[in-house]
């Protein structure tokens, strides 16, 4: 009942009323390259089949509702380190292996699962429609099938699938394919209409996304997306290239927690309760960097080529 009372915010009561005003199903649009595909309501329907269709989606919603503002088991709180790639422990699946980087609570988030997946040729992975998850491609090639809607991305593309929504992943190269794919329930309960407003679930192709060169000649970034989801009141992932020997900027903080996710190079995280004496790490190819809120940080590229990274802030 606590959690029935949770998952009936006024935001998603809303959203639930706006179905039964319009007299439809929610059916987002298929993803768009370089942008967010944005959620949209299919109206009319006459006949049974039309009115199984709006039942079944009405208790997804409800369901997936209840379950995303469920008690979570208590798990440790994520603490601000280099979880590595290599490092973690590989469990063999049915289509390839996965690996759990990291597992935990974050500050607004009461669930924080970071994991690598590994899809063998011609292998098919589905996941389940309750939850919210982001997906970030490592290498290779994904087709991401969202509501029966397929994109077909390669590395450094990232997509956002909210709750409520289908989706599958399959391998569309001729050897591995390799993603992170990022699990997340908030703390509060979940908003539905507020994932709905920001423009749903969306795929975003790597080449499609602009770079643009820092003025300070230190490299470069791409700016993917800053929206609120189902989960998140403000996500907000870029990619940035540093060059050999230099220093994203001066340690600093932030309320938002955050994760660096290294595609390549070599890199030394600085990390600490201050603007000195903190300690420093080294990153490589494949790791993840988490910072927890008010974390003083920056990243310095102590490799010979050029270190490519996304940043995702989260609360």
């Amino acid at each position: 009942m606590k959690n029935m009372k949770r998952a009936c915010s006024p935001g998603n009561i809303e959203f639930f009323r706006s179905l039964r005003r319009a007299n439809c199903r929610p059916s987002p649009s298929p993803p768009r390259s370089g942008g967010e595909g944005r959620g949209e309501v299919v109206l009319g329907g006459h006949g049974a089949e039309h009115f199984f269709h709006k039942a079944k989606w009405f208790w997804v919603l409800i369901a997936a509702c209840v379950y995303g503002c469920a008690e979570i088991p208590k798990a440790n709180r994520i603490t601000s380190d280099v979880y590595a790639w290599k490092g973690s422990p590989v469990e063999k699946t049915a289509s390839g292996s996965r690996r759990l980087i990291v597992n935990g609570v974050a500050t607004d988030f009461a669930s924080m699962r970071i994991i690598g997946v590994m899809l063998e040729k011609g292998k098919t992975q589905r996941e389940q429609d309750g939850v919210e998850q982001m997906i970030v491609v490592k290498e290779g090639s994904l087709k991401i099938t969202v509501n029966g809607q397929a994109k077909t991305v390669g590395r450094g593309s990232v997509a956002i699938v909210l709750p409520g929504d289908t989706r599958s992943f399959s391998n569309a190269a001729d050897g591995e394919t390799t993603f992170y794919m990022l699990q997340y329930q908030a703390k509060n309960s979940a908003d539905w209409m507020r994932g709905h407003n920001a423009g749903g679930s969306f795929v975003m192709d790597w080449n499609d996304v602009k770079y643009v060169p820092r003025p300070d000649g230190k490299g470069g970034t791409r700016q993917f997306f800053s929206r609120a989801t189902t989960m998140g009141q403000r996500m907000d992932l870029h990619c940035s290239l540093l060059n050999p020997g230099q220093s994203s900027h001066d340690p600093h903080h932030h309320r938002a927690e955050e994760m660096i996710i290294m595609l390549d190079g070599d890199v030394e995280m600085y990390l600490g309760p201050g603007e000195k004496d903190g300690k420093r790490k080294r990153a490589t190819s494949g790791d993840i960097v988490y910072l927890v809120s008010n974390e003083y940080h920056n990243i310095t590229n102590v490799g010979t080529k050029p270190a490519l990274y996304f940043a995702f802030q989260f609360e």
